[in-house]
């Protein structure tokens, strides 16, 4: 099919005409009311400065304009859309518990970071103003290629570095500072002392009784009178052992008498 003569393939292309949108004029906004709900959605504008009072009667009055040349449909939209953003706008005044602790969580957050940094500003400071090796001071006999100071380039990485350095050195000097606590645990006789003692005198065949296996102690020692009663008490418990496995006989775990 021939093209028309008359038409003109040069022009751009016509727009559609966009549809009947209400229209609100309000402190802090100007426009449709799909882009007012648009960028309440993603947060680019602040609620907090639009009235509901302006936005409902500005509304009422939209609506009644359009009402003849709009769908019901689309006019169902539009109350979709209004009610949305009076919800929008309702969150503000009447957050929940959990939204009001998400956002101070938020905050803490924040301030931390914010800390964070001042604290590294702070350090890179400092450690820009202490003299710097080969920069603004130099070993005997060295100094600068044209005679004048330079002032050196650094990065974060190398800051890091220099900070990690000298945390690790304060905390190295730090533990070797601080004594360490050590408990002297004296060293008694064992049930398992005993019974090595006394397997070894059953295979020489000089066994004759467990009490013959309580190692003498001198009563200058200290903790003598402790000693004695420990081990005393780890022969009787071994010679039972002893005793149970068949290794022995009952007389012989017999306390002596005098």
């Amino acid at each position: 099919m021939p093209p028309d003569e008359d038409e003109d393939w040069g022009d751009p292309p016509r727009r559609l005409p966009r549809p009947a949108v209400p229209e609100f004029h309000v402190e802090g906004f100007d426009g449709p009311l799909d882009l007012l709900l648009d960028l309440a959605e993603r947060q680019r504008l602040d609620l907090g400065v639009l009235s509901i009072a302006d936005l409902a009667a500005q509304f009422v009055a939209e609506a009644e304009r359009l009402a003849r040349t709009t769908p019901l449909m689309q006019r169902a939209d539009w109350v979709i859309w209004i009610a949305r953003l009076v919800f929008l706008r309702s969150r503000l005044l009447f957050a929940t518990q959990a939204e009001k602790q998400l956002a101070e969580k938020e905050a803490r957050r924040t301030v931390g970071q914010i800390e964070g940094l001042l604290q590294m500003r702070a350090a890179a400071d400092w450690l820009e103003a202490r003299p710097q090796l080969g920069v603004s001071v130099f070993t005997r006999g060295g100094t600068d290629a044209d005679g004048s100071v330079s002032v050196r380039q650094g990065t974060y990485f190398s800051l890091m570095e220099a900070c990690l350095g000298a945390l690790e050195r304060e905390l190295a000097r730090a533990e070797t500072s601080v004594p360490i606590y050590r408990i002297d645990v004296p060293s008694y006789w064992r049930v398992t002392d005993a019974l090595v003692l006394m397997r070894q005198k059953i295979r020489n065949g000089t066994f004759r009784s467990i009490w013959d296996c309580v190692p003498a102690m001198a009563s200058t020692e200290p903790e003598g009178t402790i000693g004695r009663r420990t081990a005393v008490a780890a022969t009787f418990v071994a010679g039972l052992e002893l005793v149970r496995q068949g290794d022995a006989s009952i007389d012989m775990v017999k306390f002596p008498t005098a």
